[in-house]
């Protein structure tokens, strides 16, 4: 894991990124050879070499604007489809047919588009080696970095992202995880600690781990720090709740303060920035054994699997994976907590309620719970049930950006267009999440 040495410029990563990402682009722009695992490579290789393996070089923007086409592409499409829902397919059956096979030509260039802006998890795991070797050297610590999964791939924009945001992971598990050598022979380990980076596909998601094999978390050391702090921890508390603490703002169990961590600040901007690009993370520690840290993302941002639910007379899209499942609430299944607030119980165990249409002040809704239909959503630790008037239907669609045109929209992530031309708002989660938590409105 520590045979390559990573390039001058990894200790910035906002400046290697855009020719790191026209290398990921042109590796795989002839359509060959787009499993390498080493930028670099894609970066020299020359283009007019004529073999079957040759490569050219492709600026990342004319990728890009070959994928909004393709997406215009994709729209128009479900725009046909929807129009030849109505058609008899008697009088139209060569029509019909034709559209289901441009439905089919249509997904296999947005499968083959999409994979053009897939990079390698090797372009970020090669700097690690030089941080880890520091990092450990300024700490006295004996580190062995292990990576797995170089080849897999994640979507250009993501890559860039999950730069910073595994860095603090790595830096706070040798600072906080991973024992000084004496003190690991002294427990009968290995003098030297092992940390491990590895990601892997799992469905339509990519897993990024890292985990050590270090002291573990302290729950004592954590709960004596959350009531120190006025967190409403109690030791019934379970461990999975405690270390979420880890995540919240200010929230530190280092003794003393480091130029590596124990400022209390960088893991909950680390969970903000996973979630703001879709994903989520997951923590786990056993005492003694170590601390694994996942986080979980989808594989691009450009396309979304969703469901497309409908509230008065407008129609939202919840992101597929944080469904759960759906129901039609009953009478002896809400309780009412406050004037404002009720929770729904659901096979043992009492969900937050929150109302779409209160969410987005939506006229001519469904207001009598009992009449609505109630989707499960899980974001992170949090479940909750959401309010809405009719479930329409699980499709593909093209996510558009709005923040490019107007400010930040609190509750909604982006948009997209549907097949009838309307423009549907898609839900962020992590928002309605935060409502429940907090018990404020967005």
């Amino acid at each position: 894991a520590e045979s390559a040495e990573p390039p001058e410029t990894a200790e910035d990563p906002g400046s290697d990124a855009s020719p790191a990402s026209s290398a990921g682009a042109s590796a795989r722009a002839s359509g060959a050879g787009g499993k390498s695992s080493d930028p670099s490579k894609a970066a020299g290789a020359s283009g007019g070499g004529g073999g079957s393996s040759g490569t050219i070089r492709v600026g990342v923007e004319k990728v890009d604007q070959i994928i909004n086409l393709v997406g215009e592409l994709v729209i128009t499409q479900a725009m046909l489809v929807q129009t030849a829902s109505t058609l008899d397919p008697v009088i139209h059956d060569r029509l019909l047919n034709g559209i289901e096979q441009l439905e089919r030509n249509a997904r296999d260039l947005q499968e083959a588009v999409m994979s053009i802006r897939m990079m390698p998890m090797d372009y970020v795991f090669s700097r690690f080696p030089r941080v880890v070797r520091e990092s450990a050297a300024k700490m006295g610590k004996n580190i062995k970095l292990v990576t797995k999964g170089q080849a897999t791939e994640l979507d250009k924009s993501l890559i860039e992202r999950i730069i910073d945001p595994l860095t603090h992971l790595v830096r706070n598990s040798i600072d906080h995880g991973i024992e000084a050598p004496e003190k690991r022979v002294a427990t009968g380990k290995n003098a030297e600690g092992v940390l491990t980076l590895s990601a892997q596909h799992h469905g339509g998601q990519i897993v990024i781990e890292v985990a050590d094999d270090g002291a573990g978390l302290s729950r004592e050391r954590i709960l004596k720090k959350a009531i120190q702090q006025g967190f409403p921890v109690s030791e019934s508390t379970p461990d999975e709740e405690l270390w979420q603490l880890i995540f919240a703002p200010g929230f530190s169990t280092a003794e003393k303060v480091t130029d590596i961590s124990g400022r209390g600040v960088g893991m909950d901007v680390v969970r903000r920035n996973i979630q703001a690009m879709g994903g989520h993370i997951q923590l786990s520690s056993r005492a003694g054994q170590g601390t694994s840290t996942r986080i979980v993302l989808p594989l691009t941002l450009a396309i979304l699997d969703g469901m497309s639910v409908r509230v008065g007379n407008e129609t939202f899209i919840l992101p597929l994976s944080h469904v759960t499942e759906s129901m039609q609430p009953t009478n002896e299944q809400i309780n009412k907590i406050s004037e404002t607030e009720s929770v729904m119980h659901v096979r043992g165990e009492y969900l937050p309620m929150v109302s779409l249409h209160d969410v987005f002040d939506v006229g001519d809704a469904v207001t009598d719970p009992t009449k609505a239909i109630a989707v499960i959503l899980q974001a992170e630790d949090v479940r909750f049930a959401l309010l809405v008037d009719h479930l329409i239907g699980q499709h593909q669609v093209v996510v558009k950006n709005l923040e490019s045109n107007y400010r930040k929209i609190p509750g909604v992530s982006a948009a997209t267009i549907l097949g009838d031309g309307s423009v549907a708002l898609i839900v962020d989660v992590f928002a309605l999440m935060r409502v429940t938590r907090d018990k404020t409105t967005i």
